[in-house]
């Protein structure tokens, strides 16, 4: 650098003549170059040694001096809070994703390129560029622009907001059926499903409950559903369900053989649920409206209740698709 300021001091005097207007010339020369060359990258940065702060400030000044226009260093600034860049009053975080000193580099020469980019894409840029080189430059149809290609519609098929879930989905649970006079309590996996239509759902449902202690005895339910809110609908905290269908009652007596019947049976059940994301926990209560008499007789009757109770305990996965 001495070696520089040297040979620009002999330039400025060989050129500035002689007389007062050259020593006028001589001083503000001098001015210039020893402002310029006090200009340096400014460290704010305990995290940089003085050898790594030698390094960013001869690459960060070998940058700026590469480019047309004079432009100030930027400032390095790290606190306990994080790392930036400030710089012709921007303030560009240091995020950390490499050695610090290769970051700040990257993040001058990517905003010298970007600004240079910029003005590159500008239309009237290359217009006159065009005009300057004798070329014809395009004129705008008539026509409408084509659409953009849909590369970013599968992303946007996915609801952000409950309100906006199409809902439906499956359903999981452990079913509970409070006993009879002459049947215990049974438990058993039900099994849900539906599908929005409008503001209500249609589905179907399969349960089986086996009893825990005593006869041993099993009910099995194919029914089809219509509901409405909870747990299928992500937006909605409680529902109700009306079911319709066939219930088979199976008992096993001593021996090789058993025994069967079947009744229509429609179902009413409430229920509750709380979502995180496509997935609900959701509890169920449901009454079982026995249409005819579901009992069997041998050595001793099992008659089910004509209007039977339960209770279901179970999670829900919901499609979280745009309505």
């Amino acid at each position: 650098m001495a070696k520089f300021l040297g040979n620009a001091w002999g330039w400025v005097v060989a050129a500035s003549g002689r007389g007062p207007a050259r020593w006028a010339l001589v001083a503000a020369s001098w001015s210039a170059v020893a402002a310029a060359e006090t200009q340096h990258v400014d460290n704010r940065c305990a995290r940089l040694s003085d050898a790594e702060y030698e390094e960013l400030d001869a690459r960060i000044l070998l940058l700026l001096r590469a480019e047309s226009e004079a432009r100030p260093p930027p400032a390095v600034v790290c606190t306990a809070q994080g790392a930036w860049l400030e710089w012709q009053g921007r303030r560009i975080p240091i995020v950390g994703r490499a050695p610090l000193v290769e970051e700040v580099v990257d993040l001058v020469e990517g905003q010298l390129h970007g600004e240079q980019r910029a003005t590159e894409a500008d239309p009237k840029t290359t217009e006159d560029a065009a005009v300057a080189a004798g070329q014809p430059m395009l004129e705008r149809g008539a026509g409408t622009a084509p659409p953009l290609p849909a590369a970013g519609q599968p992303a946007d098929r996915v609801a952000l907001r409950p309100v906006d879930a199409r809902g439906g989905g499956i359903a999981f649970g452990i079913e509970t059926e409070l006993p009879s006079d002459t049947i215990d309590a049974a438990v058993g996996p039900v099994f849900d499903f539906a599908a929005s239509v409008g503001p209500l759902l249609l589905g179907g449902r399969e349960a089986v409950r086996f009893t825990l202690s005593g006869r041993r005895v099993s009910y099995m339910d194919f029914q089809g559903l219509i509901a409405y809110g909870a747990p299928f609908d992500p937006d909605k905290r409680f529902g109700v369900v009306v079911r319709a269908g066939p219930e088979w009652m199976v008992a096993y007596p001593e021996g090789n053989s058993g025994q069967a019947a079947v009744v229509p049976v429609t179902d009413i059940g409430l229920r509750v649920a709380h979502h995180f994301g496509s997935v609900g926990v959701w509890l169920g209560v449901d009454a079982h409206v026995r249409l005819d008499d579901l009992s069997l007789r041998s050595k001793s009757a099992l008659i089910a209740n004509d209007v039977g109770g339960s209770f279901t305990l179970g999670a829900a996965f919901v499609d979280w698709s745009r309505k």
